[in-house]
């Protein structure tokens, strides 16, 4: 896998990770130094020569200095540990952060490929293991697993340096067989990361569909749907462990003969006077240890897998070019006068064209109405007005120069977009004015509403202008909150406006309002309507 690391390393240089890494780094190195090696030679100094020669003096001095040692240990290991912790919750923080920031500027295309529970992928679990790789996975595998295991090793080659090939030997076979093994694990992490994607989206269409689900009398087979993917779920899982059994005892078997060889070759040293019966103990010790370390690098092999196949996704997604990028062009600055569409072929698909060879001319203060049927291309064509698509075929001109070779930015600016459904931000009133104007006052939002005769009916609220309408959906009828969407285009004032279906499925008395508000953004503009 081919990974470009260069822009997730700019984000962990910037915010200092790069020197909290080293820190860690050389913080664990240090403690196992300590313990593998200092604690070790003190403990041989004491046993081998301050009580054989009952030096009490000595014996007093390396034991004080002893219990210093253990006590910095284990402040140190308080330490790295707080620290590793810490870094993997800072960047599964800034990971999720980023995933998000790319998912607002990618294009719809990326929506249109890709399953919500793909984007909940990112954003939950391979955020998380991700966000584990470095300070956790790798930390645990590489520095305290394989640099600890280096550590005994050599130590174990100054005291018998044949025994310590030996082990080194039964190691690397038992290594080979753990690479070996990993590369089916590899395979199911793939399909497990797969079907959790699908895990996630049944429960994001249960969430989403709700009401259609219950009506439609549908539970029990959604349940049903979801049980069987969950069971899927398990069954791989299941596979994924049996492979890890597998090559753990393998590996289990070839290590233990480490043991059987200190044994041997130790207990002829000590009858021939090479080694002594507390080197041979001491290695005896250390071949638990040894083998715990290593063991502590394969059983982290399946974390890492996951967490790096985690990283490597989240990098494809962070290297995606930003909608704003995939054309860079200058910015609009001259009232839109004019808006043509040449001959624009286009298909969400590839296959079936939604429209095809479409010509439209809107002059400057002409309102233009769109008539046809449900997915006669009405909606694609606002679409690819706000450069949302663009066309396959044919060319769409703003002031009779290609529109793409304008920014993306500076078109939406100019161009107000109206859906049939009321989109409300969370926050008060004021609060979903201001998300398009930040600059707009009280005053201004007030004498907006006046015109769209929604005035009366907010002050009569309990906090006024500054009630939480999303907080409570009730509040307001429909077509009140569509008054939302009409006083956001009057307070941007954009040359465009673009109203979808915005009088469908209304009351009388909410349609009379939506009119009102219809004449009051659409004066001296250039409209475009969607219509049925």
């Amino acid at each position: 896998m081919k990974i470009k690391f260069k822009q997730l390393n700019k984000m962990y240089k910037d915010v200092g990770y790069h020197k909290k890494f080293v820190a860690l780094f050389a913080l664990i190195i240090v403690t196992a130094v300590i313990e593998i090696v200092t604690v070790p030679y003190i403990v041989r100094k004491i046993l081998d020569v301050e009580i054989p020669n009952q030096n009490i003096k000595e014996l007093v001095i390396f034991v004080c200095i002893y219990i210093g040692i253990i006590i910095s240990q284990c402040y140190m290991v308080f330490k790295h540990c707080e620290m590793r912790c810490f870094l993997s919750i800072w960047i599964e923080r800034d990971l999720r952060n980023k995933i998000f920031e790319k998912l607002q500027k990618v294009n719809c295309k990326f929506f249109d490929e890709n399953e919500s529970g793909i984007v909940m992928q990112f954003l939950q679990d391979d955020a998380q293991s991700a966000g584990d790789l470095f300070p956790i996975i790798s930390t645990e595998m590489f520095v305290m697993g394989l640099i600890r295991f280096t550590i005994i090793l050599v130590f174990l080659m100054f005291v018998n340096c044949k025994i310590g090939i030996i082990i080194l030997c039964l190691y690397f076979i038992g290594l080979l067989i753990t690479l070996f093994f990993n590369r089916k694990t590899m395979a199911k992490i793939s399909s497990i990361r797969k079907i959790n994607m699908e895990i996630y989206t049944l429960i994001n269409e249960g969430i989403n569909n709700f009401l259609s689900i219950k009506i439609l009398g549908i539970i029990n087979q959604k349940v049903k749907d979801l049980e069987n993917k969950l069971e899927e779920y398990k069954k791989e899982n299941s596979k994924l462990e049996k492979i890890m059994s597998t090559y753990n005892g393998i590996f289990s078997f070839v290590t233990a003969f480490s043991v059987i060889s200190i044994i041997y070759f130790g207990g002829i040293g000590v009858l021939t006077g090479i080694m002594t019966y507390a080197e041979v103990m001491i290695m005896i010790d250390y071949s638990d240890y040894i083998k715990y370390e290593f063991s502590w690098f394969t059983r982290h092999l399946t974390d890492f897998s996951q967490s790096f196949f985690a990283y490597y996704k989240i990098l494809e997604l962070l290297e995606k070019v930003p909608e704003e990028d995939l054309k860079n062009g200058e910015k609009l600055k001259d009232k839109i006068i004019n808006i043509e569409f040449d001959n624009v072929s286009f298909s969400y698909n590839n296959t079936k064209k939604n429209i095809k060879n479409f010509s439209l001319l809107v002059k400057e203060n002409e309102k233009i109405a769109i008539i046809g049927k449900t997915g006669s291309g009405k909606t694609t064509v606002t679409s690819l007005l706000e450069r949302l698509y663009e066309p396959q075929k044919g060319e769409i001109r703003i002031n009779r120069k290609d529109y793409r070779n304008y920014s993306i930015s500076s078109i939406r600016d100019k161009i107000g977009y109206i859906m049939q459904d009321a989109q409300i931000m969370p926050g008060s009133i004021i609060d979903n004015i201001k998300y398009v104007n930040s600059k707009i006052t009280k005053d201004e939002i007030e004498k907006i509403f006046k015109d769209l005769k929604l005035h009366e009916k907010i002050i009569s609220l309990p906090k006024g202008y500054n009630t939480n309408i999303y907080e409570n959906p009730d509040i307001l009828s429909t077509g009140e909150k569509q008054m939302i969407s009409f006083a956001r285009i009057m307070a941007t004032n954009p040359d465009v406006v673009i109203l979808d279906e915005v009088t469908s499925n209304l009351s009388w008395k909410n349609e009379e309002l939506i009119k009102n508000a219809i004449m009051r953004v659409t004066k001296r503009k250039n409209n475009y309507y969607d219509c049925t």
